[in-house]
């Protein structure tokens, strides 16, 4: 029964891949452009939050900012969070609470309608129009996008700002100091 199920999924997985390596690898390169013309158009906001969110006072025991980027729910959205008291990540105090509520109201930067215009789909005769299971996003390096960006703002903003900053890829990468 297991090899069974082995086969099927290892067929199923042939059949939903792209078979097309160049549209693969033009569909990716096309939303990397995408992703980082979006990402100019929102730097001066994030920015700004950012910079308001580094003059604001800390209260005593804070340890440190972390930044979480998310790949999807929306797309590329991140959210800060505050080491305190007994090492515990929060959304306090006042300022990370509202630097989040202000990134919430910007973002998505990325739709899921404009996030679809880079997916391969396949017409399945039994189930119809369908997400093939291996996607040229799968390929994307976003910690190599997002981390970069996130260094130029915080060189920008941090000023007299001495606590460390640190941020990763939810559930992909480890925390990176930036």
């Amino acid at each position: 029964m297991i090899d069974w199920i082995k086969s099927f999924l290892s067929k199923r997985r042939t059949e939903s891949s792209s078979t097309n390596t160049a549209q693969d690898i033009e569909l990716l390169k096309l939303f990397e452009v995408f992703l980082a013309d979006r990402m100019e158009e929102f730097y001066p906001l994030v920015r700004n939050a950012f910079a308001t969110l580094l003059d604001a006072c800390f209260p005593d025991g804070f340890k440190g900012l972390h930044i979480v980027v998310f790949l999807d729910d929306p797309a590329f959205s991140f959210r800060l969070f505050s080491q305190g008291k007994n090492d515990v990540w929060t959304n306090e105090p006042e300022a990370v609470e509202i630097f989040n509520d202000t990134i919430s109201r910007l973002w998505p930067i990325v739709t899921q309608g404009e996030l679809d215009q880079y997916t391969i789909w396949e017409d399945d005769p039994k189930w119809g129009r369908q997400m093939a299971l291996e996607q040229p996003l799968d390929k994307l390096n976003i910690q190599k996008i997002v981390l970069p960006w996130f260094k130029k703002i915080l060189s920008e903003t941090r000023g007299d700002f001495s606590y460390p900053i640190t941020a990763s890829v939810h559930d992909v990468t480890m925390p990176v100091e930036i």
